[in-house]
């Protein structure tokens, strides 16, 4: 019974934290070296460079370097096409990834933008 109670608990602060990321919001890791490298791992891990590319200029799916988003190219909207995915083939990774890991593919992502 400890363990269901603790698994509802530790669910209602996921989506609580999930639920707190607005368009607006801006990145908690913004400009953390760490966070970027961590998020550079989590990039190659979770296999997003299968089709961003590794250098993020696209592929199968679209070019993270340039200043064209179809989804918003702002932190909190990056956030946001990470955790719930888009009709068009990004799948939604708040199922497999933190709130933190998400904001560590964020800071990554922007850190390589171009005209940055």
């Amino acid at each position: 019974m400890r363990a269901v109670a603790a698994f509802t608990a530790i669910m209602a602060l996921a989506s609580f934290a999930f639920g707190q990321v607005t368009p607006d919001s801006n990145n908690p890791l913004q400009g953390s070296a760490e966070a970027a490298a961590a998020g550079k791992v989590l990039f190659g891990k979770m296999n997003c460079a299968g089709c961003h590319g590794y250098d993020l200029t696209g592929g199968m799916g679209p070019d993270l370097t340039d200043e064209s988003w179809l989804y918003g190219g702002r932190p909190g909207e990056i956030f946001h096409t990470i955790s719930e995915g888009t009709p068009r083939g990004m799948p939604s990774w708040k199922g497999q990834l933190t709130p933190d890991q998400i904001w560590q593919l964020v800071t990554f992502i922007l850190s390589k933008r171009a005209n940055q």
